[in-house]
């Protein structure tokens, strides 16, 4: 987002990243064993969390990261500036002192072109959630174990969908959302978002004046798409830029349209010189994944005939024009990798000049790599790719020799319960089979020999593997069981991302 915006932030390769709140490092440590020639500092307040966190780097042998329990109050970083300072999920969850400690410590120890992430719960949005919270603080105060207020949290919001009625009625409709919303929670989320003692949630304007005092200034936020108020119908895009008069109000009032109620706010130095007019020609330096895919397996890439594709959370959108078409089946087939606008214009090239006429458009001239450009930039606006800065690292796609995971996640996989950081910075949650498995892609280890090394966990006593009820004890016969549910395992871990050619 820095380099769209006109800023050169440091390369993500070589810098220094500090995390406030970090807990265990999870969020830390994928980061510095991808990143080998970088510097990783964490700080937190509960020492079981670091302590937790410094075996994991001990275990995954980083030498480039360091965990230290320690109040953000208190915080001397001896000296050192850093390129990224990362705070999620704790602005909103701490006293104000510690707030106005966190834009203090982002105005002194950023670096001239740093930025900063700090998240937090938004207005006006947050209203409606806060009021669950607010029940749920009320409900739980009778019960003291942990445990007993998430699951009593759980209940009530469970016996007022049950008790209000939904048709006709929005409150009963919005308690239903959340329910099911809910489901899909974490505990530890759970207790986090509502159960902390401290939660405070801010409207846009506030948080930006805030920083201003610390002589920070609005950057963006990690998702263009989310900043755009050409992203509204025509009307509504009218009276914005009527009533907007500087991006901090713009953003206050798309706030108020969306009903926000989360925000991840990036923040550089107040002097940076911020371009908000994007230059298309930037996306020539970016990296490129799918998001969507085409709903036919061999869709038309031919000039006006409309395919549709459809994104992870079921929209769909259409498209009649080759070269948009093209474009986003080349991405759909690079998965799981992100290509280079390079490798991306070749397939632009090959696909509609190779054809038939009919798939020909008129890009084919010297213009074409900036036809491709804003093309790719208003693809990007509406939320239809991904974009990178610096690609993730290279991923396997399961017709590779060997196979590694790294290990960091090795480590997260017997460890660190049941979910693992995969090479996109995402947490999913594994099975104790797959953690297993997980553990012996080193890239030293072919079918054979991971399949051998199953064998062993179970000789072991690790886990069993029964057949018709009953542990199977031939060892031949334990290692034709394992095989097929082993090549399942390695298949799905190179659809989540876990895995890279060794």
């Amino acid at each position: 987002m820095g380099r769209l915006f006109g800023l050169t932030p440091t390369e993500p390769e070589k810098c220094r990243i500090l995390e406030l709140g970090c807990a265990d490092g999870a969020n830390l440590i994928p980061f510095a064993q991808n990143y080998p020639g970088s510097t990783f500092v964490g700080i937190d307040l509960s020492a079981k969390q670091v302590e937790r966190g410094q075996k994991a780097i001990a275990g995954a042998g980083l030498t480039n990261i360091t965990l230290t329990h320690q109040d953000i109050r208190n915080f001397d970083s001896q000296g050192q500036k850093f390129d990224y300072i990362i705070v999620h999920g704790i602005f909103s969850w701490v006293p104000e002192d510690v707030r106005e400690r966190i834009l203090n410590i982002c105005d002194t120890l950023l670096t001239d072109n740093g930025v900063a992430y700090i998240s937090y719960n938004a207005l006006p949005g947050w209203h409606m959630r806060g009021m669950i919270r607010d029940m749920m603080l009320f409900h739980t105060a009778q019960f003291p174990d942990i445990q007993q207020r998430i699951g009593q949290s759980r209940a009530l919001v469970k016996f007022l969908v049950d008790s209000v009625p939904t048709e006709n009625n929005p409150y009963g409709q919005f308690l239903k959302n959340e329910l099911t919303a809910m489901q899909g929670w974490q505990d530890g989320y759970l207790r986090h978002d509502f159960l902390e003692e401290e939660n405070k949630a801010f409207y846009f304007y506030e948080f930006a004046t805030a920083a201003a005092r610390h002589n920070l200034q609005y950057l963006g936020e990690p998702e263009l798409s989310a900043m755009l108020a050409g992203n509204f119908p025509p009307q509504v895009q009218e009276t914005l830029a009527k009533v907007g008069n500087n991006i901090v109000q713009m953003e206050q009032y798309m706030d108020f349209l969306r009903n926000r109620m989360f925000r991840m706010t990036l923040l550089v130095k107040k002097d940076a010189k911020i371009k908000r007019n994007i230059d298309a020609a930037l996306m020539r330096d970016f990296y490129f994944g799918a998001v969507a895919s085409a709903v036919k397996p061999e869709p038309s890439l031919a000039p006006g005939e409309k395919e549709e594709f459809r994104m992870a959370n079921g929209v769909t959108f259409s498209s009649d024009s080759a070269l948009v078409k093209v474009m986003l089946v080349s991405l759909q087939k690079s998965m799981p990798n992100h290509i280079s606008f390079g490798k991306l214009m070749s397939e632009v090239r090959a696909k509609l000049s190779g054809g038939a006429s009919a798939i020909r458009e008129a890009i084919i001239d010297q213009r074409e790599e900036a036809i491709v450009s804003q093309q790719l930039l208003l693809l990007y606006s509406k939320g239809l790719i991904d974009v990178l800065a610096v690609p993730h690292p290279t991923l396997a796609v399961g017709n590779e020799p060997l196979l590694k995971a790294p290990a960091y996640m090795r480590y997260q996989a017997l460890n660190d319960g049941r979910h693992v950081t995969n090479l996109r910075h995402v947490s999913v949650k594994v099975d104790s089979f797959s953690r297993h498995v997980l553990s012996l892609l080193d890239g030293t280890r072919d079918p054979a020999k991971i399949i051998e090394g199953m064998a062993e966990k179970v000789r072991a006593g690790l886990f069993s593997v029964q057949e018709n009820g009953q542990p199977i004890a031939d060892d031949n016969r334990l290692k034709a069981v394992l095989a097929p549910r082993i090549g399942g395992v390695v298949e799905q871990l190179i659809r989540l991302s876990f895995l890279q050619p060794a």
